[in-house]
């Protein structure tokens, strides 16, 4: 039924009621229009829809109720529409407060009988199924999608049915303490043959609500040391049973041996059951203040990666203290190689790494965190890396640092991280990449070290004349000659850094955050934005504050956070 067939069949009040609306349209016209007996005050409207929302107990409708509740709900939309149209046409006089008032009430009633009706289950289960999807791979939080699956597998049975139906719901699985690990088992269950992205944290890093639960005891591995590989064995065999359907494998583990069978099941399986949807492979150490360097890193016997066997659609590889026999190892066409604290005795020789780079020619980020390869005196021609964006180099000695700028070539990095070079001076290491990375625009520097000379500064001032296009600085850590730097010697005119915009900063002393900032100000390159860590907030006085507010914008950032204009540079 149309709503013109509707407001056809109406009760004599709507008719009178709509009548009345009817002669506020025309701007000749005034009316003076009384508040009908059968429409209540605005008071009591909304203590009327309190009372039937509290009442209200869901059941299922017989196809007559239902018809008649959506008869009931077409009525008060033909009535809003009527009201909205003299709105239209009165404009821009206003309606009498009582005709506001019980459009108030109708589009309440209205939505009240629509509610019930729950009229999304009219659409087919296939435009169900997308919008499912939509609102559970929401991307605001990681956390999001654990909890949304839950609730709409308890909104009602058709949508249950449809949730269960579609296996692309279950394929991100995230194993950790603290979480019902049987939930997670029948997620993995529910995910059929869908690619699966698998992340396990087998440890308990504090950072989760819940309590812990018994259920949960295959992953929390704290209590004996001595069982902790055997009982990530027992897991991974259950979960490999489903190798060949793993897109994403994400392992943190809080032993290292724990992290050899991963790799050593990996090398076992692979070869027979292959993985030809892994596209990303992390395996980490988890614990960070461990003393690695008393490891018998010489009783270790490393795996072949992955038996030997091609990974075909293998992109991201992340391997973090947990080492492979890099001589057998097929490795190549990666986007990202990211590779962490080894001895020089589990890295790959130089030769060896000068291979995986030449078969890597489209790697994107290169991280080598206290990792990389190990060197032997033989010198070979860089490795031309166009598609480099992303290199970190953190925790090297100058000497190791200098070598590895020296294997590749890669005019087209726009992120640079050096971090923990340190202990000594590390100008030469700078000397070496003057020049060597004109298209950085994002720099992160932690606590690194040069001679603080004149000839040092001048020569630091120079490599950060090299990248003219630097917009995002952030530092933790670093000297104030470092912040020096960025100010020529003996010439003020000629700024460093011109295009320097955005400035992120912890544990840098308060008052030389001030003057830095009021001097590229005063300079002529003024800051628009600085971000400060929770702890250098704390540290600022008043004067401190208000000054930095004057001269930029002031933003606390959270440990780990990434800001807008960090995202905006690394995607352009």
């Amino acid at each position: 039924m149309s709503l013109a067939e509707l407001e056809a069949d109406l009760r004599y009040e709507d008719q009178a009621f709509i009548a009345c609306i009817e002669a506020l349209r025309p701007h000749e016209v005034t009316v003076t229009y009384p508040n009908p007996s059968y429409l209540p005050s605005p008071v009591a409207i909304n203590k009327h829809f309190a009372r039937t929302i509290e009442k209200w107990e869901p059941h299922s409708f017989t196809p007559q109720k239902r018809h008649a509740v959506q008869l009931e709900g077409l009525r008060y939309l033909a009535i809003a529409q009527r009201i909205e149209t003299a709105q239209r046409h009165a404009h821009p006089r206003e309606l009498p407060k009582e005709v506001e008032a019980q459009l108030g009430f109708v589009r309440q009633s209205y939505m009240l009988r629509c509610f019930r009706l729950f009229r999304i289950n009219d659409l087919p289960a296939e435009i169900m199924t997308d919008i499912l999807r939509f609102v559970i791979w929401n991307p605001d939080s990681w956390h999001h999608p654990i909890d949304a699956r839950l609730r709409i597998t308890w909104t009602c049975r058709w949508w249950r049915e449809i949730a269960l139906a579609d296996s692309t719901l279950w394929n991100l699985i995230w194993f950790r303490p603290g979480h019902p690990i049987e939930r997670e088992w029948t997620w993995f269950e529910r995910a059929s043959q869908t690619p699966l992205d698998i992340y396990i944290h087998s440890y308990s890093s504090g950072d989760h609500s819940n309590n812990r639960l018994e259920d949960s005891a295959v992953l929390d591995m704290s209590a004996a040391p001595s069982t902790r590989p055997a009982e990530m064995r027992k897991f991974l065999l259950r979960l490999f049973a489903k190798l060949k359907t793993i897109r994403t494998l994400v392992v943190v583990v809080e032993d290292w041996k724990s992290g050899l069978v991963v790799l050593e099941l990996l090398s076992t399986f692979g070869p027979s059951s292959g993985v030809p949807m892994l596209q990303r492979l992390e395996i980490h150490w988890g614990l960070k203040d461990e003393n690695r360097s008393s490891l018998l890193w010489a009783d270790v016997i490393p795996h072949q990666f992955l038996g030997g066997a091609v990974a075909p659609s293998l992109e991201h590889l992340s391997l973090d203290s947990v080492p492979i026999d890099w001589s057998s190892s097929v490795i190549g066409n990666l986007t990202t190689l990211d590779l962490g604290r080894f001895p020089e005795s589990h890295s790959p020789d130089a030769a060896r790494f000068h291979e995986v780079l030449m078969n890597c020619p489209r790697l994107h980020k290169l991280s080598m965190d206290g990792g990389g390869p190990r060197f032997d005196g033989q010198s070979s021609k860089p490795v031309a890396l166009p598609h480099l964006r992303i290199l970190v180099v953190a925790e090297h000695s100058c000497q190791n640092a200098m070598l590895l700028f020296s294997q590749i070539l890669a005019p087209n990095v726009n992120d640079l991280t050096l971090m923990n070079l340190c202990g000594e001076d590390f100008l030469p290491m700078f000397l070496q990449i003057t020049a060597a990375f004109p298209k950085v625009r994002l720099m992160t520097t932690y606590s690194i070290e040069f001679d603080v000379g004149p000839v040092g500064l001048e020569s630091m001032t120079r490599w950060l004349d090299s990248m003219p296009l630097l917009e995002y600085l952030r530092v933790g850590n670093v000297s104030n000659y470092f912040l020096g730097a960025f100010f020529r010697l003996g010439d003020l005119e000629i700024p460093v850094a011109p295009r320097l915009a955005f400035f992120d900063c912890r544990f840098v002393d308060p008052h030389i955050l001030v003057e830095w900032v009021k001097g590229r100000h005063q300079f002529g390159t003024p800051l628009k934005k600085v971000y400060i860590s929770e702890e250098l907030a704390n540290r600022l006085d008043s004067t401190q504050s208000n000054t930095l507010i004057e001269l930029c914008t002031l933003v606390p950032l959270p440990q780990g956070a990434t800001t807008p204009e960090e995202r905006a540079l690394n995607s352009n």
